[in-house]
């Protein structure tokens, strides 16, 4: 495939923060992509850089993304990174790479008449045979909704970032009408106990005091409330990275407390990203009680998540492509963690566009979860909306 014209230009996200989108065209056929951008992020993600840096980057590579042949998608991101010649992406930072490696998949999948998720499918297996079995059969994912946000995300509230609803149910339609109505049941709940409604990044309540567990509490008591107990569970995104250091005391007995009392479906990043033993400690204590889930331990890198498996730290992982800055290296992190059978959650970042990529990519993994944020903000609803879309599709 040659790219006939290439096109760079600055937008804003859903924080109202500059970001990027491309603007790509061969043949007949033309795409667009925009890059997400998160504010809490991993020590060892992909280098960000600035959109006005971005866009000078850019001119400095069109000319050769415009001369060359790319036979394949992996031909084209490993042309990127050679032209990056970093380990972190630090040149051509991993939100440009990442815009333009989602804008060839997109091309690519226009020019064989697919639709994304086929492609990508068909990438995963193509360089990871083995899973052909089981990407056979199309699993939609459960939808996780950041119904009250902490952490990075609020200017105020607990230190853990996300409280989330998971619906128990992979029909899109009557997740997305679970969560309507238990958001509903929150709105009110806060307004009843007089804590104002106002909003954080990812479109959830924001919590006014500085307790980690009462959150946890109030989900439970609305959940009561509206007869919803056998239909919604609960998770949990810790980010304890952002207020935990490696050689802080353990919160251990605090996490057995919360997970049995709560009930936890997951917990995403107890720990410090570099504290892999206690990751592995509190797995080993609750067994199959609730899913460990690694973020920032493991940022979307097929080494890092190699690591945590071979440790028994985790049970499943976060897969954010700009953790990595290429559509490749992400299937590749997608290729090991199903080989080895982890739980995939496919997610947004805190700064979302109204880009649907990631929900593609969450029904080409048959991703376990797909976490958006909160139905509150179209650029996480969209995501959300385009997987009820191609469940329409496959069931055809």
């Amino acid at each position: 495939m040659k790219i006939d014209d290439l096109q760079l230009k600055i937008i804003l996200d859903s924080r109202q923060e500059k970001t990027l989108e491309v603007q790509m065209a061969s043949g007949n056929y033309y795409v667009k992509s925009s890059a997400p951008q998160g504010k809490s992020r991993g020590e060892k993600e992909a280098s960000f850089i600035s959109a006005e840096e971005a866009l000078e980057k850019f001119q400095n590579i069109k000319s050769g993304l415009l001369k060359k042949e790319f036979s394949s998608l992996k031909e084209f991101d490993n042309f990127l990174i050679k032209l990056d010649g970093t380990p972190n992406k630090s040149n051509l930072g991993g939100n440009l790479m990442l815009v333009l490696s989602m804008a060839f998949c997109r091309l690519q999948a226009k020019e064989e008449k697919k639709e994304l998720y086929q492609f990508l499918r068909e990438e995963l297996i193509h360089n990871f045979p083995l899973l052909d079995p089981v990407l056979t059969d199309y699993q939609p994912p459960y939808f996780f909704f950041n119904v009250i946000n902490g952490g990075k995300h609020s200017p105020f509230g607990p230190n853990f970032q996300e409280y989330l609803i998971v619906p128990q149910t992979q029909n899109s339609e009557e997740s997305l009408n679970l969560a309507k109505i238990y958001f509903a049941g929150l709105k009110s709940w806060f307004l009843k106990n007089n804590y104002p409604l106002s909003y954080g990044d990812e479109g959830g309540l924001v919590f006014p005091e500085k307790d980690d567990e009462k959150p946890l509490a109030i989900l439970k008591e609305v959940r009561k409330d509206l007869l919803l107990d056998d239909k919604i569970k609960f998770s949990l995104d810790a980010a304890a990275s952002t207020f935990l250091k490696k050689e802080d005391d353990s919160p251990v007995d605090f996490y057995l407390k919360i997970i049995n009392n709560y009930q936890l479906l997951s917990l995403e990043d107890p720990f410090h990203e570099d504290d892999l033993e206690n990751f592995k400690k509190l797995k080993s204590l609750i067994k199959d009680q609730c899913f460990i889930i690694g973020d920032d331990l493991t940022v979307t890198d097929a080494n890092l998540i190699e690591k945590a498996i071979t440790r028994q730290a985790i049970d499943g992982v976060i897969i954010k492509p700009s953790q990595k800055g290429t559509i490749t290296e992400t299937l590749e992190a997608i290729g090991l963690s199903l080989k080895n059978q982890l739980k995939i959650i496919v997610s947004h970042r805190s700064g979302e566009t109204m880009d649907d990529f990631i929900a593609d990519l969450s029904v080409a993994a048959n991703a376990w979860g797909l976490k958006s944020g909160n139905i509150t903000q179209k650029e996480r609803e969209i995501k959300y909306q385009r997987v009820k879309k191609i469940n329409d599709i496959a069931s055809r």
